[in-house]
């Protein structure tokens, strides 16, 4: 863990996993192909998932890859401004941190799995779903986390 010590290697780390995800919700937003393989609102018995599936439809998720980047943006900032290393007890939060993080994606998979099975028409916007939800509470999370670590 001792990788995780230095602030700018949480935040590249951070930045080029946000920036991946931001330009694949950019590019994707409004687009055709993309937009094709979605199914038209209104069609489950569901308000929340009709919900999601208008919001990608409309091609919104460029607003989230907006908001992914500037969180990173914000998190990479913020690592310049402090010049010292995490200590000892930091990065071993920071550590638990990043394994909490694997262990939910992990557990993640069945629970997409069983959705997709469940209405295999609705796979893109689940996984789209699980993949915003996974990813926005990691870069907050770590957000946080650098935020509290600038204060002290």
């Amino acid at each position: 863990m001792k990788i995780l010590r230095k602030p700018q290697t949480n935040a590249v780390i951070i930045s080029v996993i946000s920036i991946f995800y931001a330009l694949v919700f950019i590019l994707t937003s409004r687009h055709l192909e993309f937009e094709r393989i979605l199914n038209h609102a209104d069609t489950l018995n569901s308000a929340f998932w009709n919900e999601w599936s208008a919001f990608l439809k409309q091609g919104n998720m460029k607003y989230i890859g907006y908001a992914y980047i500037a969180i990173a943006l914000a998190i990479v900032i913020l690592s310049i401004i402090r010049k010292r290393d995490y200590d000892e007890y930091q990065t071993g939060i920071l550590g638990k941190g990043v394994m909490v993080m694997g262990m939910t994606m992990v557990c993640l998979f069945p629970i997409a799995l069983l959705l997709v099975l469940s209405d295999p028409l609705y796979s893109v916007e689940t996984l789209m779903f699980l993949v915003v939800a996974h990813w926005s509470i990691a870069l907050i999370a770590d957000l946080i986390y650098v935020i509290q670590w600038v204060k002290s």
